[in-house]
Formats: structure tokens, sequence, C-alpha cells
């Protein structure tokens, strides 16, 4: 028998997760957030880049107290240190992630929905071919409890365990997670409204490494690599490498280190009485790593989807299968096509990544209003390596 029984359980309170609750709270149905960690929103493992604002508040107000700083420009730099540098007002900003993550879960409370912390799901439970709740310890007082729904959402980051458990997806590759390493850094020259991306194997082998100020003379810089091009070295090797070059002498505070979901989309994002969404579900873009915003719309879409099935009174694969084709057509499709240009971009020799960033400089409509556009940036790729369009046809198709 149950202890408890709820219409949705959601299973992590980052972005992906506290969003989820909050709109099938918003919809009446009784929803359960449950969170691992004691703090939501600590400790930090994100670059804290986000944007652009009117992005972002499609989905929530954002009082100024959650934003860092506000970017207007952004630097590429090669591994030779060629330099694409462009300005777009606006074009994004650096969110205080800890503060931001307590506001989501704050307004998933205020919609109704009951958060606890400090609260581990350590299983799914099972009926034939339906998910129907979750195996809880509370690790604070260390009792274990059942959870029923009609409907769990597993939205537990970069572990995401519980798509495992309903057998959405396998154990990740190395290659399918960059490894990642941050310290806020201060006493540095930087500009205080632009980010910076560097390129290069001797920084960052299969990723890149960046410069996120938070305010003047303060920023994040950190790297990402590829664990199977890395030579044997970890990423807190490389950060060391690249702050000597980048801000030697400058003062060094918080380290964070932890892994950045780069896989390609999952097929199905749901099965009976189950959804995944966010990192969990493979929802981060896989060129740049970057998941709040897909995160925030991912969870739109599995709440939209768990509403009208729960209403239905069917929440099976089938009709819960509705929300994978809503994702598709959306930022889906533009990550597959990231995800093919991110194989070849980063596996590219160093001389070859000059040609890009020398492209770069000759593409125009690069920036838009809402950031980068893909298109152009995959034009610049193919144009360097032809054979990439045999893999990105089939997905420009689909569009």
């Amino acid at each position: 028998m149950l202890d408890e029984n709820f219409e949705v359980v959601v299973i992590g309170a980052g972005p992906a997760g506290s969003r989820t609750a909050a709109l099938t709270a918003r919809a009446g149905l009784s929803t359960l957030l449950l969170e691992k960690r004691k703090k939501i929103g600590f400790p930090v493992r994100c670059a804290e880049g986000i944007g652009p604002r009117e992005e972002v508040e499609r989905f929530l107000d954002l009082d100024d107290d959650l934003i860092s700083s506000t970017i207007d420009r952004f630097a590429v730099v090669s591994p030779g240190g060629r330099r694409f540098e462009a300005e777009k007002r606006g074009i994004g900003f650096i969110v205080d992630r800890e503060l931001f993550d307590r506001r989501l879960a704050d307004l998933a409370a205020e919609a109704g929905a009951e958060v606890r912390t400090s609260h581990q799901v350590t299983g799914l439970l099972r009926n034939d071919h339906r998910f129907t709740g979750v195996e809880v310890t509370d690790l604070g007082s260390g009792r274990s409890y059942t959870a029923g729904a009609l409907v769990t959402a597993g939205a537990d980051g970069v572990e995401s365990i519980s798509p495992r458990w309903a057998g959405l997806k396998g154990a990740y590759r190395p290659r399918e997670v960059m490894s990642g390493a941050q310290y806020l850094i201060d006493g540095m020259e930087t500009d205080d409204r632009k980010i910076e991306f560097h390129l290069g194997r001797r920084f960052a082998p299969g990723g890149y490494a960046w410069v996120f100020p938070k305010r003047p003379g303060t920023a994040n810089v950190g790297v990402g690599v590829n664990p199977e091009m890395a030579g044997g070295l970890n990423a807190v090797d490389y950060l060391e490498r690249f702050i000597k070059s980048r801000c030697p002498g400058a003062g060094r505070g918080r380290l964070v280190v932890g892994g950045t979901v780069v896989a390609r989309g999952l097929p199905s994002l749901a099965a009976g009485g189950f959804i995944a969404v966010g990192e969990a579900a493979n929802q981060n873009n896989p060129f740049s790593g970057g998941g709040i915003i897909n995160a925030l719309e991912g969870a739109d879409l599995a709440a939209e989807t768990a509403v009208e099935a729960i209403r239905e009174g069917d929440v099976s694969a089938r009709s819960l299968g509705r929300y994978t084709k809503k994702w598709k057509k959306s930022t889906g499709r533009a990550n597959e096509l990231f995800w093919h240009a991110a194989r070849s971009f980063y596996a590219m020799e160093d001389d070859e990544m000059e040609k890009i960033i020398a492209k770069l400089k000759d593409t125009p409509g690069l920036i838009t209003d809402t950031g980068v556009d893909p298109l152009r940036i995959l034009r610049v790729l193919v144009s360097t390596r032809p054979g990439l369009v045999f893999r990105l046809v089939p997905a420009l198709v689909k569009r």
C-alpha cells in the first residue's frame, strides 16, 4: 500500500523540475516536488550564462536581483589568438543561478506544489506497463516511503537516473558528458558586458573555455572538455592552464566541477506514467551545453502533456508520447542540427578552427535578436567540411 498519493511527482528541483511542478500545480493537479539536496540551487554547478532576457521572460518575470550582469558583446578566440567579436545589445545575461533556482521552486510552492528538500528518489514504482510513483528516502531522518503518481516527471539533471529506470536511455558514453571546471575569479581585467569563448586543444580539447563576467573585475572562468580527447588530464588541469594564460595572478574563489550533457536527443521522452524533462531528457543544446531556456521550454511541453493526459484518464506511453512529438517539432529539431555540428566542429584540428573563425567575420546576419543564428553557423561549418551536409540534410528536411 502506498504511503502517499499525488497526481504528479517531479524528481529534481532544478529549472526543469520546478517549472514542471509549478505548471501542473497551477492546473489544479496535486503535485509533489522532490529534491535530494538540502538547499535548492546550491552548490551552483553552472557557468550562469543565459539569455536574451526576453526569451527567459516568456516563462517567468525576472527581477533585477536575479541578474548579475547584462551582456551586449561576445568574443570567440581561435587557438592561434584570432578574435571574432560581435555586438548586440541585450544578447544575454549572467544569472545568479542559486537565486534563480530558488525563485522557480518558490513559484512551484506558490502554485500549490508540495516541495521537499533532502528527499532522494531511490526507485520508480511500476504496475505492468505503467510507472505509478516513486520510492523515496528522507535523508534527514533516514525514513523511506512511497509516493504514488499518475505521472512521474524525471528532471534529475546530469545524473539522469530516473530516465534510465524508465528504459528511455542507457548510461552515457564519456563523450556525451562534457567535463567542466570553473573558478570564480576576482581582480581580473575584463569587460563586464562581454563574454569570451576560447577554442583549441591547448585549453579545452573537444570543448571551449569561457569568461563570463558577474560584476566589474569578477567573472566565472571555466573550461569544458571532452574526456576522450583530454589526453589523461582532467578539466581542472586544463582550467589551471587557461587561467595562467588569461588571468595570471588573479584571485581564485569558489571552484565548481561537474558534467554537462551534450548527447543526442532521446528517441522518446515518455513511457507509461513517466516523462523526462530538462538535462535528464538530453534537452541541453549539444553545441554549447546551455540548457536553462531549453529546460524551461521542455517543462512547459511536458506539463501541458501531463495535464492533458491526466484529464483524459490516459497516461499510457502512447498518450504521453505527444510530448516527444511537441519537443521534436520545436527545439528538438534545432538540437539535432547542433548535435551534428558539434561532433564535426569540436573534432577539428586547431588549424581548421582558425579557418572557421576567419569566415565568421565575413558572415552577414550571424547575430539576431535572439542570439546567434544556428543555421548561419552551420553554413560556415559546411563550407569548411562539405561532407557534413550529408548528415545535416535529413534533419533540415524534417524542419
